[in-house]
């Protein structure tokens, strides 16, 4: 068998062990009356009443109903267990009445079965059968006025089995129909009991879906607010780039005075920049190794250097220079 036909037979396998099991839980419901079943009104060969509910057998009171079926006492029929091998469900009953022709000691046209199936721990099944004589039977019908098709179980001790022919296979579909009804009523409280509780969470649900829709309606309508916001914030942040920039400004009529003060009659710029406190000048002088030591002299300037290497101008027999200073403000005249 190969890998997909191996586990088709274990889910098919467990499917089997699991209606087994709600079955069986259904039948100890129905026996302690939490499940909704119809009780077999039963009378023995003889002559006392019994009920059947699920299949706990019970004795009743002389003064019933008229019975619906025939009850063959424990001393009129042969029992016994067979273990068969795992099988599905639906095939259960040919391989019970194939073993059953196999252990009983009539003829199977000579015997009425009931028998009941249960998973065993090798994965097969253990059935309990028992079998009375159809003689017996015919004969019980009879004595007590039952149709020939009425319903017929073998008791031993507090249960009873059913013996499956028309009878069984018409209360089989009742019970479907009960079954069915039960389920739907059940699943009707459980959406009662449920909606109380449920209820908080769906009208939260509802106000979060809500608020949701609000706030993509909202996003949509602050959109063009939105991009103002980004200029306005934009502009505030030029605004405030431009107020340093003017706090940060060098009073250019100092720096010029200073300038001319400190550089000798026979120098000249030729260039200037001014950048925030930074000021680099460049220009010809007679020596400007002496220049540059004369402007660091000087208060109102800080960090003054060279910035390119002094080259002499022959022609005009002077020094081309390149400095680089900042501006302190220290010693200014008011």
């Amino acid at each position: 068998m190969t890998g997909w036909g191996q586990l088709s037979v274990r889910v098919q396998t467990a499917f089997d062990r699991l209606a087994w099991g709600f079955g069986d839980l259904k039948r100890i419901l129905i026996e302690n009356g939490a499940w909704p079943s119809g009780t077999h009104r039963l009378v023995s060969s003889d002559g006392k009443h019994w009920s059947v509910t699920g299949a706990r057998l019970k004795g009743a009171a002389s003064d019933q109903p008229k019975a619906q079926g025939l009850l063959v006492l424990e001393s009129s029929c042969l029992w016994g267990t067979v273990q068969l091998p795992g099988m599905q469900r639906g095939a259960l009953q040919s391989a019970v009445e194939e073993a059953l022709w196999r252990v009983s000691p009539l003829p199977p046209e000579q015997v009425a079965a009931a028998w009941h199936a249960v998973p065993n721990g090798q994965g097969g099944w253990s059935v309990d059968w028992g079998i009375c004589r159809r003689s017996d039977r015919d004969e019980g019908l009879a004595k007590h006025g039952l149709a020939a098709d009425a319903a017929v179980f073998l008791g031993r001790q507090d249960h009873a089995l059913a013996v499956r022919g028309n009878a069984w296979v018409m209360q089989s579909r009742r019970q479907r129909w009960l079954d069915a009804a039960a389920v739907g009523m059940a699943l009707a409280l459980l959406g009662a009991l449920a909606l109380p509780v449920l209820m908080p969470l769906l009208l939260k649900q509802q106000a979060v879906s809500l608020a949701l829709q609000h706030g993509v309606q909202l996003e949509l309508k602050a959109a063009p607010l939105r991009q103002q916001l980004d200029e306005l914030r934009h502009q505030a942040m030029l605004a405030e780039e431009l107020r340093r920039n003017v706090g940060a400004d060098l009073p250019l009529a100092s720096v010029i005075d200073a300038l001319s003060e400190a550089l000798p009659g026979d120098t000249w710029l030729d260039r200037m920049d001014i950048t925030g406190n930074e000021i680099r000048i460049s220009g010809l002088t007679s020596n400007a190794t002496e220049l540059l030591a004369q402007l660091g002299r000087q208060p109102v300037w800080a960090d003054t250097r060279a910035t390119a290497a002094n080259v002499r101008d022959n022609g005009l027999n002077k020094e081309r220079f390149s400095f680089e200073m900042r501006w302190s403000g220290q010693g200014v005249k008011p």
